[in-house]
C-alpha cells in the first residue's frame, strides 16, 4: 500500500513524484515513509536532474499530519513521527537535485512545510496555502516557523503563523510565498518547463550553490565567503567545469555528466 502512495514518473530528466493518498493527501506515517522512498528513488537514478513533488487530483497538494493516527498515540509517538516527518523533508531541503513543489489545490501544515522545503514553488491560481496549527493550540513542528521568515519576511510569516489563515495563490505571490501563479491546466506544464531548465545545467554546480547557500544561512558572513572560495576550488576540478568552459568557447550546448 505504502509503495503507491507516492506515484513516481520520470521522463524528460525529470522525476514527478505524486501524492496520492485521498481525500488530503496527508502526511500520515505510511506516506511519510513513502515520499522518503520516492525521493531517494529518484535522487538514486542519474538520468533524474530536477524533481517536481505535486498531489493527484485538483483540489490538494497535502495536508500536514493525519489527525486520526496522532489521536491514538501518546506524547512520545507524536514525537517520533513529527521527527520521522522532518527527517524526510529535511532529506528534500538538502537534496542535491533541484527541487520544484507544483502546488495544485491546498497546501496546508505539514503540506505547506514538504512545499518550503522544495526550491521552487509554482502554484495554480485555485491553490490556498497556510499553516493552520494555531487552530490545534500547536505550533508547525517541521520547520515553517523557521523557513516563512526566511521566505516572505517576518511581518508576513508572523500574520500566517499567529491567524492559521490559508491565502490565495495571488496572495502567496504577492508576498514571496510561491514563485509563479498559473492556471490550473498549466501546473505542470510550467513545473516542466522549469524543470527543462534546471536540468540543464551543471548537477555538481547545483549541489554546491546548495552547499554555499546553507551556509550563508548558518555561519557568519565570513565564514560563509571561506566556504565559497573552497566550493569554487572543489568544482575547478571537474570534468564538468572544463565541459562548461569548452562548450562556451566553442560555442555549442554543453553535457554535463555530474563528474
Amino acid at each position: 500500500m505504502a509503495d503507491s502512495l507516492v506515484r513516481i514518473d520520470v521522463r524528460n530528466n525529470l522525476a514527478f513524484l505524486t501524492l496520492d493518498n485521498p481525500p488530503a493527501h496527508c502526511l500520515s506515517s505510511a506516506m511519510t515513509e513513502a515520499l522518503d522512498d520516492a525521493v531517494g528513488d529518484a535522487l538514486a537514478r542519474p538520468e533524474v536532474r530536477c524533481i517536481v513533488i505535486t498531489g493527484a487530483g485538483d483540489r490538494m497538494f497535502a495536508s500536514g499530519a493525519d489527525l486520526k493516527e496522532m489521536a491514538i498515540l501518546d506524547r512520545e509517538g507524536v514525537m517520533r513521527a513529527l521527527t520521522r516527518v522532518n527527517e524526510v523533508l529535511y532529506r528534500v531541503l538538502d537534496a542535491p537535485k533541484p527541487t520544484i513543489a507544483a502546488i495544485n489545490g491546498y497546501a496546508l501544515g505539514g503540506g505547506l512545510e514538504l512545499a518550503l522545503h522544495c526550491d521552487f514553488r509554482v502554484a495554480s491560481e485555485k491553490a490556498k496555502l497556510g499553516v493552520p496549527e494555531v487552530n490545534l493550540a500547536v505550533i508547525p513542528g517541521a520547520g515553517a516557523v523557521q523557513l516563512l521568515p526566511k521566505l516572505v519576511g517576518l511581518r508576513h510569516a508572523k500574520w500566517l503563523l499567529y491567524s492559521g489563515e490559508p491565502v490565495s495563490a495571488a496572495r502567496a505571490l504577492e508576498i514571496g510565498l510561491v514563485d509563479r501563479v498559473v492556471p490550473e491546466r498549466e501546473l505542470l506544464g510550467q513545473a516542466a518547463e522549469m524543470g527543462a531548465v534546471l536540468a540543464s545545467k551543471a548537477p555538481l554546480a547545483y549541489q554546491a550553490i546548495k552547499e554555499a547557500l546553507r551556509a550563508g544561512m548558518e555561519q557568519s558572513f565570513s565564514e560563509a565567503r571561506k566556504r565559497d572560495l573552497a566550493i569554487f576550488d572543489r568544482l575547478c576540478g571537474t570534468k564538468d567545469k572544463i565541459e562548461g568552459v569548452r562548450a562556451f568557447l566553442e560555442k555549442r550546448p554543453p553535457v554535463y555528466k555530474g563528474e
